[in-house]
């Protein structure tokens, strides 16, 4: 039997709930932290602390919008992954599980990221367009043009 690559022995993966954030390093026991702006901080600290260079995450809502700025600004590397890559598994019930499950996935490279946050400086400031999938950011998305033409 093969055994998979490991391409990132240092992956991060998180599970990103509307009051707790549950991370999980190399498939290791997750740690947990609110979602308050300074256990976010927090995270980013204790996730940098641990060597990790990329992160990912599953998420629902917006409840992923400032964990994934508070990464991003710290030079992380974060990727958005649809949650039927990691849920589709039976046995896997728990938050906790769910996470390590993730930064498995993520650390032998078998999650692609579903979304990314604009990368427009214009559509950061001006708009909340965050959520929306795509498969590649525009240069500005179609909201911010409509303002700007106003």
């Amino acid at each position: 039997m093969k055994t998979l690559t490991v391409r990132d022995p240092r992956a991060a993966f998180v599970d990103v709930g509307s009051e707790h954030m549950h991370v999980s390093v190399a498939g290791d026991e997750p740690a947990v932290f609110g979602a308050v702006t300074s256990q976010l901080h927090a995270l980013r600290d204790w996730v940098k602390s641990q060597g990790v260079r990329s992160a990912a995450m599953e998420a629902t809502g917006v409840y992923w919008l400032p964990l994934y700025g508070v990464l991003e600004a710290a030079g992380f590397e974060v990727h958005m992954v649809n949650g039927r890559q990691t849920r589709n598994l039976p046995g896997r019930k728990t938050d906790m599980q769910d996470c390590q499950w993730g930064a498995t996935l993520h650390m032998h490279g078998l999650l692609r990221a579903s979304c990314r946050r604009p990368t427009s400086a214009v559509c950061r400031t001006t708009c909340d367009c965050g959520p929306t999938m795509w498969p590649a950011p525009p240069a500005m998305c179609s909201t911010c043009k409509r303002r700007s033409n106003a």
